[in-house]
């Protein structure tokens, strides 16, 4: 072996060291995102759980939407996706929030003396929304990764093979 090619062996073994432990970070991330995503989402149940409990069933249901064709209904917050060429990590996805003229307070649709559980349960659900586009980014970010990964492992078998 020439130094030349021991030399970019032994690079491509570091790069492969210090992406397979940032992969281990990023599954780490990933993995707290989704616990944080569980409990949010497991908060949220319990406080709407709570409040149907306390108004009783039917009054907080599917038939408080609006749901004529007068009314349309404006999510306050959406979710956008955007290419990022510029660090090579596909796509990412971000929360917008939307505060218009037509957005109403989704809460107000139960009555104007809602428990506060109600509100609650909406800023748990806010949190998870939060915390499902951070995962995805994180996902995608991993996937990335992966295929560098795979190109590293190809080059240093073409190195180890020449």
């Amino acid at each position: 072996m020439g130094s030349e090619m021991c030399s970019s062996y032994d690079e491509v073994c570091e790069l492969l060291d210090r992406l397979s432990l940032d992969c281990l970070t990023l599954m780490e991330e990933d993995i707290k995102l989704k616990i944080n995503l569980e409990k949010a989402m497991t908060e949220g149940e319990n406080k709407l759980a709570k409040c149907r409990y306390i108004m009783g069933p039917n009054s907080v249901s599917i038939l408080n939407i609006p749901l004529n064709s007068e009314s349309d209904i404006e999510p306050n917050v959406s979710v956008e996706s955007s290419h990022n060429s510029e660090e090579n990590l596909g796509i990412s996805y971000e929360l917008i929030t939307n505060k218009t003229e037509k957005s109403i307070d989704p809460v107000k649709w139960f009555g104007f003396l809602t428990p506060q559980y109600l509100s609650m349960a909406q800023s748990s659900y806010k949190n998870a929304l939060k915390w499902a586009v951070e995962a995805v980014n994180v996902q995608n970010h991993l996937t990335e990764m992966f295929k560098k990964l795979q190109t590293l492992k190809e080059i240093k078998c073409n190195l180890v093979e020449t």
